[in-house]
């Protein structure tokens, strides 16, 4: 009887302790596999930065706008009338100088007002309206001009240019002796052609060669013998035309901006 007792009671104490024992944890939820981030794109060469935007290229400054040129050269003139009276006693080689000055208000086109010499070498027997030989003998020409230039090639440096223009002129001759002077002049419109080249050897500064040549129609011609009374006429015809040219040197001062 006691040990049935026992035994009952050590059943009820294991009961009791079963009862307090806490339930198990519910189970957790599969987790899906961490996903891997993107690769990051590889670096640049070298680490260097990227380039800065191209700039754009400074514009070309213009030319100046105002000229100053003087010239010097051999010229001449053409004629082939070998009367020792004739009106064209122009033989071998002479000199040219000239001045001007001008406005270049394109980078390709200038407008110029010229001032411009010849003196010629005369053939000996030229004596104009003389009886007898002069011993003294003078002949040369002059134009003032309004000329236009067309600069076909403008670099950065040097210039090639064609010129054109109208103006007007005078031929004057003068030939002495012991018995008398006789002097000549004819004046006329003249009509220039020019091709040049300047290159650029300081800012302010621009040389180079130019040949020119003008045609001199005649007008009006004017003639003194001896002192006497001057005697004018008008010409119509072409007999007393004068083809004078020139090749010289011309040095071009730039003044004004940029």
């Amino acid at each position: 009887m006691l040990r049935l007792r026992s035994l009952a009671a050590a059943l009820s104490l294991v009961a009791s302790a079963s009862a307090q024992q806490a339930p198990p944890p519910p189970s957790q939820p599969v987790q899906p596999p961490p996903v891997a981030p993107p690769a990051a794109p590889p670096p640049s060469p070298a680490g260097a930065p990227p380039s800065p935007p191209a700039r754009e290229p400074a514009p070309r400054p213009g030319p100046r706008p105002v000229e100053m040129f003087v010239l010097f050269g051999p010229g001449s003139a053409f004629c082939d009338n070998k009367k020792p009276d004739s009106d064209c006693p122009v033989e071998g080689g002479g000199a040219s100088m000239g001045l001007g000055g001008g406005w270049r208000f394109h980078r390709r086109f200038s407008v110029n007002l010229e001032l411009s010499a010849w003196s010629f070498k005369v053939r000996d027997a030229w004596r104009g309206r003389l009886t007898d030989q002069a011993t003294d003998v003078k002949f040369g020409s002059s134009y003032l001009a309004l000329l236009g230039r067309w600069y076909f090639f403008a670099g950065d440096t040097a210039d090639a240019y064609l010129g054109f223009g109208v103006g007007a002129g005078s031929v004057k001759a003068t030939a002495e002796n012991a018995g008398g002077k006789y002097e000549f002049e004819a004046k006329g419109v003249v009509y220039p052609a020019s091709l040049g080249v300047e290159w650029r050897v300081a800012p302010w500064f621009r040389l180079g060669p130019q040949g020119l040549i003008y045609l001199h129609k005649t007008t009006s011609v004017c003639e003194t013998v001896n002192g006497g009374t001057e005697q004018c006429h008008k010409e119509s015809g072409g007999d007393r035309n004068a083809l004078p040219w020139r090749i010289a040197a011309v040095g071009t001062f730039l003044l004004g901006g940029p």
